[in-house]
């Protein structure tokens, strides 16, 4: 994971360049573990970088469910460990004030077509949160996903306002469904990967 921790890295770094702050926003699950760990023995001004999810279970933060403690225990760490953690969860309205465009912004997908906790059920019953004209939201679900869990997060809007989006494929799986959200309307990729505001990096792990 060497090469795609240095690339968002220098991301970060380049950012802090051109302005003072900068905004790092992940995923959860096992597929960023390495990048995190990669990342928190990294030296830079991370009291400059804001870091937070682009998704959440609302669980409490000591809950093996939670993102936000898979964050807090493999990334704001040794070097990491003076990053601003922004919960996405606790303080959305700190989350949705923070300066835009962000940084960097580091996706997982699911088997099923997801990304955030942006499921296939929300394309029918919410269609606004992946409408590219709505305004940045922060929004929470009923429980669903596996692990099944209320959720918070970004709509895809919000997503979209990132200097740099990384899209993580972990599986053979995963990138069968990505191929075919290129022209599926049912899979919540299909809206990430059809819109020209921002290039979308496509990063194969596996």
């Amino acid at each position: 994971m060497e090469n795609i921790s240095q690339i968002i890295f220098n991301e970060l770094e380049k950012d802090l360049c051109e302005n003072t702050k900068s905004t790092f926003i992940v995923s959860g699950g096992s597929s960023p573990v390495q990048i995190f760990k990669d990342l928190s023995v990294m030296q830079t001004k991370w009291t400059d970088i804001n870091i937070s999810l682009v998704d959440d279970r609302v669980v409490d933060i000591n809950h093996d469910d939670s993102n936000e403690k898979l964050v807090n225990d493999l990334l704001i760490k040794d070097k990491a460990k003076n990053a601003n953690f922004i919960s996405i969860c606790n303080q959305s309205k700190e989350l949705i004030n923070l300066k835009r465009p962000f940084g960097v912004m580091l996706l997982g997908m699911g088997e099923d077509g997801h990304f955030a906790s942006l499921f296939p059920k929300l394309i029918e019953t919410n269609p606004e949160y992946f409408d590219l004209e709505s305004d940045a939201e922060i929004f929470f679900t009923e429980p669903m996903g596996d692990p099944c869990h209320k959720r918070a997060s970004m709509n895809l809007s919000m997503i979209l306002e990132s200097k740099n989006i990384f899209l993580l494929v972990s599986s053979k799986k995963k990138l069968e469904v990505l191929n075919q959200a290129k022209h599926d309307k049912s899979l919540p990729l299909y809206y990430l990967l059809n819109q020209n505001k921002v290039d979308i990096k496509i990063i194969k792990d596996f």
